[in-house]
């Protein structure tokens, strides 16, 4: 069968390996989803001998045992290891059976993530009532953690790197973001702290007297320095805690998360869908920090879930703010139709992908600014209506003269089938004269 197993520079790619050779007490499961975490582009690194990726997936029941799912089962499962797959061997107290009205996409997002979430919270206790500081927000963990302590009576203030990766905690229950977690407004009864490094001890000066700082991850891969005796001028007997997410119940606490989502009570942020061919590609957004929520392969056509207009612009113009070319030539249509206003020699309409990415965002619009220097891109403001979304952004560089380019911008995209067909853009035409084409 068909795998993905580590290769050169902490990527991967195809090979065959042996087909999977069940034990007494596992199913066998033909993978039609999987979603990869952080923690395996770390591993992907220096990858263990006969270690391949992959703790999360769902699929179907293929082959079984006598107090196991039946064949054709839809399940999803958290695995040690080697789930990137065709097929995988999974103990029955890993699994949980899906309803029909949870997809493999939404399940496949589960496992790793919405256990850490769940069993955080649960380490955490009683949160009604009480102000949680959370950082790292954005990833899949954030979401569900934000979503989770909201729904139970938190006042949950989310710290994430940008307006643009923070606007769906907003919309789930966070009640404010910041993003610099010296910014947060204190004091907090619990602090949730998952990047290590610097922001550790900021986060931990936030604490309320009696308070408690549980530490969950370490994203900057930046060792943590603590000087105790700062913790008198405010946190004072507060508590600082580890936390591993592999204490509890796989198949019972999978369970609880599928039952939270097939209620509509718990939604998994998909903030990336690609078939699986495109792992090599996602782990270096994931790795880089281009990706909000989950990622998600699929191996099968079986399902599929079509990301909303507002989220496929959104992740267009952040994926031209990271320079992120396979994200930015993916959102568009064939035949996308690209229209530039005035009377520049940008303006006018781009016709076709190829020459809407290499021509007009590519080579004409890359040779207007000095080379070497950033052309910073902030998402500003998303309004969606239909099939038709309307973008503000601003864009910050120096023009290839050496004067500062900031322009206000703003586009109206017509989205279809998950890919951008139309764009209509706007912005100060004469501001750009000035600058970009002063001759």
């Amino acid at each position: 069968m068909r795998a993905m197993v580590p290769a050169d520079n902490g990527t991967v790619g195809f090979a065959e390996v042996d087909d999977v050779s069940p034990a007494a007490d596992e199913v066998v499961v033909e993978v039609a989803a999987y979603s990869m975490n952080r923690g395996e582009t770390f591993q992907l690194e220096r990858p263990r001998d006969d270690w391949r990726p992959g703790k999360d997936i769902a699929g179907r029941v293929v082959a079984t045992v006598p107090d196991g799912p039946s064949v054709g089962t839809r399940v999803v499962a958290h695995l040690p290891h080697s789930g990137w797959a065709e097929r995988v061997s999974v103990p029955v107290t890993q699994l949980a059976v899906l309803p029909d009205d949870v997809s493999f996409l939404e399940a496949a997002a589960l496992p790793l993530a919405g256990l850490t979430a769940l069993r955080l919270l649960r380490t955490a206790g009683s949160v009604i009532g009480r102000r949680i500081l959370l950082t790292g927000a954005s990833g899949g963990v954030g979401h569900y953690v934000t979503e989770l302590a909201a729904a139970a009576g938190a006042s949950v203030t989310a710290v994430v790197s940008s307006p643009a990766r923070g606007e769906r905690l907003l919309s789930i229950g966070a009640e404010a973001l910041v993003y610099d977690v010296a910014d947060a407004e204190g004091p907090f009864d619990l602090v949730l702290e998952s990047v290590g490094g610097q922001s550790l001890p900021v986060a931990l000066s936030k604490l309320a007297a009696g308070g408690q700082l549980i530490w969950f991850g370490e994203a900057s891969r930046q060792p943590i320095e603590l000087e105790f005796f700062s913790m008198f001028d405010g946190p004072e007997n507060a508590t600082i805690r580890h936390f591993h997410y592999t204490d509890g119940d796989d198949g019972a606490d999978l369970a609880t998360l599928v039952r939270l989502v097939g209620t509509d009570r718990l939604h998994p942020e998909l903030g990336r869908i690609e078939d699986w061919s495109q792992t090599g590609a996602v782990l270096d957004a994931l790795r880089n920090r281009r990706i909000r929520g989950n990622a998600v392969l699929t191996l099968s056509t079986e399902e599929t879930v079509m990301k909303d207009p507002k989220s496929v612009v959104r992740d267009y113009v952040e994926a031209v703010a990271a320079g992120d070319l396979a994200t930015i030539r993916a959102s568009f249509a064939p035949d996308v139709v690209w229209t530039y206003p005035g009377d520049l020699p940008l303006s006018g309409e781009w016709k076709g992908r190829d020459t809407v990415v290499d021509e007009f965002l590519g080579a004409a619009a890359g040779s207007l600014f000095a080379p070497g220097e950033p052309v910073v891109i902030t998402l500003t403001n998303l309004i969606a209506d239909g099939d038709q979304v309307f973008a503000e952004w601003t864009a910050q560089a120096t023009a290839q003269g050496g004067a500062a380019y900031d322009n206000k911008c703003g586009a109206v995209f017509t989205v279809r089938d998950g890919v951008i067909v139309a764009v209509r853009e706007y912005l100060d035409t004469d501001h750009a004269r000035r600058v970009l084409f002063p001759n």
